[in-house]
């Protein structure tokens, strides 16, 4: 192990990556001094931009997560006056933006940070947006009542759960008879979203490591940089009992089919993407002739697992 973990470790270093404290898309930035120590003022504009830069991403219609994934398997029109949750709702402003963008009757957002809630109440109240509500909570046991929500969208958020099929559980209970569970997340496998980039730009690492190793790697690389690291360690070392790697609990196709093949979700649509079609990368041209050239494999099981850019499903009650 000690030979893999430094040729590992080897790799990461030769395609290094350092973050910026100041991304608005990190929720890594509520951890660093700047923001613990700043004054109230300037805690409150971190945790504004991070919403505003939530809350702008989704009102443009090119590059909007609910567009990209779930339209037109649902529809403007079909989500005018409902309700729906973004289940793991970060700062709150994509469910600030969708409540505002689709009309819905109610919008609700959910995560595990007090911090994140927060942040999502006084955006959606410098907004006026005034139906739309936040709690701070996990998947595993949803605070809402049964039947009682139109949607349920989650992108990027079910990789990293404790209990997958505890959460869909969950889901299943609050939606309504009709209602639809949105969901789009990459599986494990997926070479692009290791989830590795505050310290390495190397990709497809699980392919050819374990996550043990992968994570021993990383956190020596973590403990180098020290003390300027501080702000962007794993919340966990070595790896907690349910995780495959940092934070991934290594669900695979495979794994979520079968999950739901035991529930009674009355339909399941899949769409399938190749990797390289997802942000704002995919408009470039090389991105775009790539994503042709893999959608085949996308398509075949066991590849699948490699090439598909993410689990994409639209589950209803």
């Amino acid at each position: 192990m000690p030979i893999r973990k430094n040729i590992c470790k080897k790799i990461m270093e030769i395609f290094p990556a350092y973050p910026d404290p100041l991304d608005p898309h990190l929720w890594e930035i509520f951890n660093t001094n700047e923001y613990i120590k700043g004054t109230v003022d300037y805690q409150r504009n971190v945790r504004y931009s991070s919403s505003l830069a939530s809350y702008e991403w989704e009102k443009n219609n090119q590059i909007s997560w609910i567009r990209q994934y779930f339209f037109s398997r649902i529809t403007e029109e079909s989500l005018k006056g409902k309700t729906l949750l973004d289940l793991g709702s970060f700062t709150g402003g994509r469910v600030t933006a969708w409540t505002e963008k689709y009309k819905l009757s109610k919008g609700f957002g959910l995560d595990i940070n007090p911090i994140f809630q927060l942040a999502s109440e006084e955006f959606a109240k410098s907004v006026n947006a005034n139906n739309v509500y936040f709690k701070t909570g996990f998947g595993e046991k949803l605070p809402y009542e049964s039947n009682s929500l139109d949607f349920i969208v989650s992108t990027d958020v079910f990789e990293h759960v404790q209990d997958l099929g505890m959460v869909l559980n969950e889901c299943y209970r609050v939606l309504k008879k009709g209602g639809k569970l949105c969901v789009a997340f990459p599986q494990y496998m997926q070479p692009l979203e290791a989830h590795l980039g505050m310290v390495t730009n190397a990709q497809a690492l699980q392919w050819l490591f374990s996550g043990e190793i992968i994570a021993e790697a990383y956190n020596e690389i973590i403990e180098q940089r020290a003390p300027d690291s501080y702000w962007y360690r794993p919340v966990a070392f070595p790896l907690r009992t349910w995780e495959k790697l940092f934070s991934l609990n290594g669900t695979s196709i495979k794994d979520f089919k079968s999950l739901i093949l035991n529930q009674s979700w009355t339909s399941k649509e899949y769409k399938i993407k190749p990797i390289l079609t997802d942000g704002r990368k995919s408009e470039w041209l090389v991105f775009k002739v790539l994503s042709k050239l893999l959608t085949p494999f996308a398509y075949v099981p066991f590849l699948n697992e490699l090439f598909l850019g993410r689990i994409n499903c639209i589950l209803t009650k």
